[in-house]
């Protein structure tokens, strides 16, 4: 069941007492419906938003102190503007202070304020909280300081703040998307161009269920920036090897080009890069099945990108291999890890006549295999930020 969102108007008056006028900020999480590790490497994505938010408040202060509380965890951050040479500590604390360190680079923040996050996007599960902890911020943020940024620009703010301040080496996907979604559509991002398009996604005859395995990670400390730097190496090993071909990305190269450069990997690179590869043909693939509302397709395509994770990329564990294969085996169309991996959790594609069975058997059998509950969600193609804030 969705979680229902507290009165941030109310919640800041209960913390801080009363105060000036406030502004207000809400941001989509999201799923990839396809494309995973891709994005970092130049490639193409196929996320939506979905129909849980992160919500932020916030009212100007007299003197220069920022205090915000999350009613996530019932805690509050407290820091004198302009910030000065802070570190990291690995909480919630860090999205924060990176949005308002990207943020004083721009402009004076010459006033404190008050804040309060609230919001129902899970935490640590593969939907991006972050992203749209950062997004919701950064939207907030500029208009309580009147700074001036346009969509593009507070993308790659909240994107920089993730790399730099928080730790994570993410690419672009999770804060376009957080921001620029439509409803009942998926959005079809070139991460080397930034060229999209939107795609539409009717959910008639079918559902979208989000299974959380119950197994959570964290992308700074888990295998993700591993990964990425895997990629690197091989990014580096084939420029070397085919200076000729201007390879700027993996994205820019084919099976082909692979099976020239095969003698210059080791056998894990080349495992990395044809999941790159071949993720990326499944995208555009998906994106046309979608266009003629070919579901069966989208489906098959999800169980081949969860067995690219599993194989090649090595980002899937025992959990998320039995929800996928649990749903092959009982009337989904498809099923697949989403987000980083080691943990979080997986989509399925569901024919909508099955949903009610299959969700309450599927955590049956998740209890019975691992002693673990997972949460279920149905998730719907949503508006992203910009279209929320324009109502």
């Amino acid at each position: 069941m969705r979680q229902a969102l507290p009165d941030n108007h109310a919640l800041l008056e209960h913390q801080f007492g009363p105060g000036a006028d406030t502004i207000t900020a809400r941001a989509p999480g999201r799923v990839n419906l396809i494309g995973e590790h891709t994005d970092y490497n130049g490639g193409y994505v196929l996320p939506f938003a979905i129909d849980r938010e992160t919500v932020v408040t916030l009212r100007q202060r007299s003197d220069r102190v920022m205090c915000v509380y999350a009613a996530a965890f019932d805690e509050t951050i407290e820091m004198n503007l302009p910030l000065v040479s802070p570190a990291p500590i690995g909480t919630w604390h860090d999205y924060v202070i990176g949005i308002l360190k990207e943020l004083q680079q721009r402009a004076d923040l010459p006033f404190g304020f008050d804040g309060v996050i609230t919001g129902n996007v899970p935490l640590g599960a593969g939907l991006s909280s972050s992203a749209s902890l950062e997004v919701a911020l950064a939207l907030s943020l500029s208009r309580l300081y009147n700074i001036a940024l346009t969509d593009l620009e507070l993308i790659k703010l909240c994107q920089r703040a993730e790399n730099r301040f928080v730790g994570t080496q993410s690419g672009i996907m999770d804060q376009f998307v957080s921001l620029l979604a439509r409803d009942r559509s998926a959005l079809l991002l070139d991460t080397t161009s930034l060229k999209h398009r939107y795609i539409p996604l009717e959910l008639r005859d079918v559902a979208l269920l989000v299974v959380d395995s119950g197994v959570l990670r964290s992308l700074a400390s888990s295998g993700y920036n591993d990964r990425r730097r895997e990629c690197q190496e091989t990014l580096r090993l084939l420029q070397k090897r085919m200076p000729e071909q201007g390879i700027h990305s993996l994205s820019d190269l084919s099976i082909d080009d692979l099976r020239q450069a095969e003698s210059a990997l080791p056998k894990i690179l080349m495992m990395r890069v044809r999941h790159v590869i071949e993720e990326n043909e499944r995208v555009l693939e998906a994106a046309a099945a979608l266009e003629r509302e070919d579901f069966i397709t989208v489906g098959k395509l999800l169980f081949a990108s969860h067995a690219s994770l599993r194989d090649l990329f090595q980002v899937s564990t025992r959990e998320l291999d039995f929800l996928v294969a649990w749903a092959g085996e009982h009337g989904a169309l498809g099923a697949r890890l989403v987000g980083g991996g080691f943990g979080g959790v997986t989509l399925h594609l569901v024919p909508q006549d099955l949903l009610a069975e299959y969700t309450q058997n599927i955590t049956i059998a998740y209890q019975e295999a691992f002693g673990l509950n997972a949460t279920t969600i149905e998730v719907r193609p949503s508006p992203g930020a910009k279209e929320l804030e324009s109502r």
